[in-house]
């Protein structure tokens, strides 16, 4: 065997011959050696003279020395064979044990990344702005699909410039986000009013006397604060005074019932 092929070896590999010169070892005929008894030890104190004082009554005897107590034969069942195997069925079992944690190992991890978890739990996620090294937020995205008729309003919104303002961190606007659905709020022109949101607009925001999360500006000229339901946002921004325009809010389903309010 060169030694390319000794360096290459794999660690399962050398288990497995480990085990096979196991078995072949635990199971050859062996005679077994007879037990040995050492002869019995004696104290280099008990062979020296010894007086015989008169024992008094009151006189505790005093226990026997350490060097006089007799060491135990070990006993014939400890023999070499039924050593091997014992060895063998504890190497086989540590060897199964190495050789399924090296199989699981090499399995794919299907673990959720920790910022998947935060926006699924939250609702948002943090970034890192790569100019400033400043630690950003940005809300999760629409999950549902977004129905006809609320990319119909969508689209009307955007052409009358409506402008809902937000915060990531607030729950009414994560819902009115899913009010309108993936297709549909990508039309929505949205303002981040936090400081710490993604492109945020702090400043805009109170200019525009924003006091709440979210609210909207209509193109007409309205105003509402608060979360509203989409055929309320149809009426209040005139898209149902089109020729042919209808709402039918029962079609929106799928959304988590939170109820209107806002976030101060």
């Amino acid at each position: 065997m060169s030694s390319n092929s000794i360096t290459t070896m794999t660690y399962p590999s050398s288990i497995m011959i480990y085990l096979l010169l196991s078995i072949i070892f635990a199971f050859a005929p062996i005679q077994e050696a007879e037990a040995w008894t050492p002869p019995p030890q004696k104290s280099p104190i008990s062979s020296l003279p010894q007086q015989s004082p008169s024992v008094k009554k009151n006189d505790v005897p005093s226990s026997p020395s350490p060097m006089e107590v007799e060491v135990p034969s070990p006993s014939s069942s400890s023999s070499r064979k039924n050593f091997l195997r014992r060895m063998l069925i504890d190497t086989t079992s540590a060897a199964s044990s190495l050789l399924l944690i090296n199989s699981n190992s090499q399995q794919p991890a299907n673990a959720a990344p920790p910022f998947a978890i935060m926006e699924e739990e939250l609702g948002y996620f943090p970034v890192t702005d790569e100019r400033t090294g400043q630690t950003l937020m940005v809300p999760s995205r629409p999950k549902r699909h977004s129905t006809d008729q609320a990319i119909e309003l969508a689209q009307y919104l955007s052409s009358q410039k409506t402008i809902m303002y937000g915060a990531f961190w607030c729950p009414h606007c994560s819902r009115q986000k899913e009010l309108f659905g993936k297709e549909a709020w990508a039309l929505i022109t949205y303002v981040e009013c936090s400081p710490k949101g993604y492109r945020g607009q702090y400043a805009a925001c109170l200019a525009k006397g924003v006091d709440g999360y979210p609210t909207w500006k209509f193109g007409n000229g309205k105003e509402q604060g608060g979360e509203m339901e989409l055929v309320d946002i149809a009426k209040m921004s005139g898209f149902l005074k089109k020729k042919g325009a209808s709402f039918d809010a029962g079609l929106e389903t799928g959304v988590p019932p939170l109820g209107g309010g806002s976030c101060k």
